[in-house]
């Protein structure tokens, strides 16, 4: 896949009915590959509902996620699903991408988690960053959007495009300039785009967005209403100029790399 890259964010009401997740999903896939889309990002635990219920089928919920996965190759784009997976017993609250030939090449699991994530799911250790064609690409979910190290690490290790897949809805409102005001920032302060789609559940704490390196919206959806947005993106538009001007003599002063790292 040359640049530029054309992204699809499907804001979702997503619900615990994991068949109708799935099918919600597969129609979205449709859409996004109709319209010529590269690359569709859905909510977090768009798959298996967020938080997941206790008694969730993870069968189920795997049988959905290799039917999602055949349909991508279908389809021939590359997927971020948000879902739940477990692994030796332990939940994770999962980002993972399908490549157009319907196989996992990247799996993230969220890594900073709120009162009620960490309730559930085991976090995640590990900022990595792939490959979308030309494109270098990281994952993140949720709250993490509240960490900027996480982005910037992404950013330095040559991340032109961040994924961020939320369920930031049925919340309070004054949220919603900070939240999309973090979401612009973190495009802005890296100078690297962002593919953000949130849950569409009212009332929204967040809309789905996608950013420039600027932070400027190239395409927003509407609130609280499931959507669909499209927004094509050129990667020579990725900037350094932030990265150029950090302080690094000032942060590795021993007094002040304790401050940030206690």
């Amino acid at each position: 896949m040359d640049s530029p890259l054309t992204a699809a964010a499907f804001q979702m009401a997503t619900g615990f009915d994991v068949e109708e997740n799935a099918r919600k999903i597969l129609d979205a896939l449709a859409r996004a590959a109709e319209h010529g889309a590269d690359l569709l990002v859905v909510p977090e635990c768009a798959l298996s509902g967020y938080p997941p219920e206790k008694d969730l089928d993870f069968s189920a919920l795997e049988d959905a996620e290799r039917r999602i996965a055949a349909r991508t190759a279908e389809a021939r784009i590359h997927l971020a699903l948000g879902t739940t997976r477990r692994q030796d017993g332990r939940w994770s609250n999962s980002a993972v991408l399908f490549s157009p030939g319907g196989k996992e090449v990247a799996r993230y699991d969220k890594t900073h988690g709120t009162e009620g994530d960490n309730q559930i799911f085991t976090p995640g250790s590990e900022l990595r960053v792939f490959k979308v064609g030309q494109w270098t690409v990281g994952l993140q979910i949720c709250f993490d959007m509240r960490f900027p190290e996480n982005w910037r690490i992404l950013r330095r290790r040559g991340a032109d495009l961040v994924i961020h897949l939320s369920n930031a809805s049925r919340g309070d409102g004054w949220k919603v300039p900070v939240l999309e005001g973090a979401i612009r920032s973190r495009a802005a302060d890296n100078g690297m785009f962002v593919v953000s789609a949130n849950d569409a559940r009212r009332p929204q704490m967040m809309v789905s967005a996608i950013c420039d390196p600027n932070g400027c919206d190239l395409a927003r959806a509407p609130e609280n209403e499931e959507a669909l947005i499209y927004a094509e993106m050129d990667r020579s538009a990725v900037k350094t100029t932030f990265l150029e001007a950090r302080r690094t003599d000032l942060w590795s002063r021993p007094e002040n790399r304790d401050l940030l790292l206690g």
